[in-house]
């Protein structure tokens, strides 16, 4: 069973609409590569080669692209290239996309592995890894963890990038055939990403010094947590706050 494999992606630079590397992607890398040096980076799709130089340019020494369909569901062609592996890394959500972040869960379902998000840390630990995941209100868990997993990296991880333009020139790009998996059909409305549907939200009276804590502060601060009771119970808990904030009518 081999080692590391990180997924990475190139994306759309908000300005310039230039593919450029992914941060969140980028941040995974370097994390894999603090662990091993033979860490193997991983994109199902289309990625030029200034792009995959770029990605190269943190210390891998190869990029293997998976060509398939923009609609190709990624799951399926990623699946075959990764039951080998004993760690899959991957960034916690596109930098552009408010509800990305589906992949790491799916892929771990698909692969029968437990999932890790949020991870700010990885060491070696004999056979396994220590993991430490970043919590609300900026507390942190240390997990141990088994091979096989799949771990979603944290923006927030305490690393520095590296750029070396020798590591970008001797590092190798591998294309390799064309992936045959059928085209997803959804059954649902795809919302493009600028036009995406509002948030329903309960809406609140807040003083500007409230207003400023919600700005610095965790948003997972206020509701209730219920550990305790059966399904119906904590079914009429989530109605009552539907219905003392009027968010439903019945």
């Amino acid at each position: 069973m081999s080692q590391i494999t990180v997924l990475v992606a190139p994306r759309r630079h908000p300005t310039s609409q230039r593919l450029t590397r992914c941060q969140a992607d980028a941040t995974a890398a370097t994390l894999a590569l603090g662990l091993s040096k033979s860490v193997r980076l991983l994109c199902a799709g289309q990625m030029p080669d200034a792009v995959a130089r770029d990605y190269l340019a943190l210390g891998a020494p190869v990029v293997e692209v998976l060509p398939c369909a923009t609609d190709a569901p990624l799951v399926e062609v990623l699946l075959p290239a990764l039951r080998d592996v004993a760690l899959v890394l991957t960034g916690t959500r596109s930098e552009a996309d408010q509800g990305s972040g589906v992949l790491p869960y799916a892929l771990a379902a698909a692969l029968g592995r437990p999932v890790v998000t949020d991870v700010l840390h990885v060491e070696a630990d004999g056979s396994g890894w220590i993991v430490t995941q970043a919590l609300p209100k900026g507390a942190r868990r240390r997990l141990k963890v088994q091979a096989p997993a799949v771990l979603a990296i944290s923006a927030a991880a305490p690393l520095t990038l590296r750029h070396s333009l020798a590591d970008a020139v001797a590092g190798k790009i591998v294309r390799s055939a064309a992936a045959t998996v059928a085209s997803a059909s959804p059954s649902g409305t795809l919302v493009p990403t600028r036009k995406r549907r509002k948030l329903l939200e309960a809406k609140t009276v807040q003083s500007g010094h409230a207003r400023m804590l919600g700005a610095i502060e965790s948003p997972s601060t206020g509701g209730i947590v219920l550990q305790t009771g059966n399904a119906d119970t904590k079914a009429q808990a989530v109605l009552d706050y539907l219905r003392t904030h009027s968010l439903v009518t019945f």
